[in-house]
């Protein structure tokens, strides 16, 4: 037996590489206030990670309202982004520790995000890293299949030329670490607003609260052992 070392770093992004998951809900707030709808903060929470246009549907749906859901979507993109440009936002604790971490041992590291690309671009230039994450799978990239299917994983891994199994996944949201699961990856979870034991049944190998507990990934046999996986030789 041997352990299997990591080639890359996928990395959600919103609220499990940036703490944006309070901007998305005021943005969702003030955009569906603007409709005459109080959705509560719970479901809004819920639905981050995953696609937008499934909640604005349902919303429709139950409030006998006729109107363009890709309209809703650029609308509530145009407040998140307004949000971005005047309040900013911060990274989560240990996350540059973890990137420069990673970088050091020669990881590729990729945004896997159910936002826009626009968004991510905006976000990523908030905290200073647009130029050290150019590697991106956003909404558009994975469309139409999005967050918890597997796809947006699996097509990172495939961009970055790592076979998935090499590819340690971290998310937050319910719905991205069952996408990560599906494709292959091996999953560890930051602590948000889904309970740990929730996070464990979607597929997470481990929860933890700050990202820096993760180090070191590949540098000390046995470091990692609560989240690598083992193959037979």
């Amino acid at each position: 037996m041997s352990v299997r070392t990591f080639a890359a770093v996928l990395l959600d992004l919103d609220g499990t590489l940036i703490d944006s998951e309070p901007c998305h809900v005021r943005a969702h707030r003030r955009f569906l206030s603007s409709k005459g709808l109080d959705v509560p903060e719970a479901r809004l929470y819920d639905n981050i990670g995953k696609s937008d246009a499934r909640l604005f549907q349902d919303l429709m749906q139950e409030h006998g309202l006729s109107e363009d859901v890709e309209e809703w979507k650029l609308a509530k993109s145009e407040m998140l982004m307004e949000i971005l440009r005047s309040e900013g936002v911060a990274l989560r604790s240990g996350a540059r520790a973890l990137l420069e971490h990673a970088w050091s041992e020669g990881l590729t590291c990729c945004v896997v995000t159910s936002s826009p690309r626009a968004v991510a671009a905006l976000a990523l230039e908030a905290v200073g890293l647009t130029a050290r994450l150019p590697m991106r799978v956003c909404f558009e990239d994975s469309a139409p299949r999005h967050k918890p299917d597997p796809h947006p994983y699996a097509l990172a891994a495939q961009r970055l030329g790592v076979p998935i199994e090499r590819c340690l996944a971290i998310e937050d949201s319910l719905s991205g670490i069952a996408s990560a699961h599906a494709a292959g990856a091996i999953v560890i979870a930051v602590d948000g607003h889904a309970s740990e034991a929730d996070q464990i049944a979607a597929g997470a190998g481990r929860v933890v609260h700050c990202l820096s507990e993760l180090l070191p990934l590949n540098r000390q046999p046995g470091a990692t052992s609560s989240f690598r996986r083992t193959v037979k030789k």
